[in-house]
């Protein structure tokens, strides 16, 4: 597939897609990333489904679990999906601004496949959105417009409060938030630390941005690369 610049494709999503994906955006207090199922469409590309896999996050990253993954991918075949439909990589900045960090462009470069659209996004509900070819030659499309799209026999209006509690159970689920490690202190000062590592907890889903989190920049969502492939399980 080559790109027609004067016609662009369009990246359209299912409304049950779309509403997800701001729930998720708009409920999870630190970074987040995902992947999606993704259609050819008569006017370009359909998003009708998007995944959240176990990882862990902080207010400026979030690292997909390498197993879970492999896992996710080997019961995505097993079912009879094509993994090569998995064409959609999402993410979140929290409350920062939306653009394509380095570590963002480098994580599309690593993705799999011929082509890949990125999303990335914020509470605030800003959304940007790119489609990126590796094949037959490199090219890139960005800004373009996230279309929502009502396909027949999908339900005009999604039930959003469902919606709201399934976003909210995967949160608190999948995702385990990286504390960085604290100081152990006397009345002498700093005598030890609890881990070198941090520890984990769980991520408590919210409805109001935290106003504490700030997207750096650094260590963005991984995304998975071309030597990722499900293992048997």
């Amino acid at each position: 597939m080559e790109l027609d610049r004067d016609n662009p494709p369009g990246i359209l999503i299912g409304a049950r897609a779309f509403h997800r994906l701001k729930l998720l955006l708009k409920l999870c207090p630190a970074e987040i990333a995902g992947l999606g199922y993704v259609t050819p469409h008569p006017k370009g590309f359909l998003i009708q489904d998007l995944f959240v896999l176990p990882q862990r996050v902080t207010d400026s990253d979030a690292e997909l679990d390498p197993e879970a993954l492999c896992c996710f991918l080997g019961r995505f075949v097993g079912d009879g999906g094509d993994p090569s439909s998995l064409q959609l990589w999402w993410h979140s900045h929290v409350d920062g601004e939306v653009y394509w960090s380095e570590t963002d462009l480098e994580t599309i470069e690593r993705f799999p496949g011929n082509r890949v659209i990125s999303i990335v996004g914020n509470q605030r509900g800003e959304l940007l959105c790119r489609l990126d070819l590796f094949t037959p030659r490199r090219e890139r499309l960005e800004n373009l417009p996230l279309v929502l799209v009502h396909e027949t026999g999908e339900e005009a209006a999604p039930d959003l409060e469902t919606l709201r509690r399934e976003v909210w159970a995967e949160i608190r689920t999948k995702l385990k938030l990286r504390v960085p490690m604290e100081p152990l202190t006397d009345h002498e000062g700093v005598v030890g630390f609890i881990s070198y590592e941090g520890y984990e907890v769980e991520v408590e889903p919210s409805d109001d941005s935290p106003g504490e989190a700030h997207h750096e920049g650094e260590g963005a969502p991984r995304a998975p690369d071309r030597n990722d492939c499900p293992k048997g399980s």
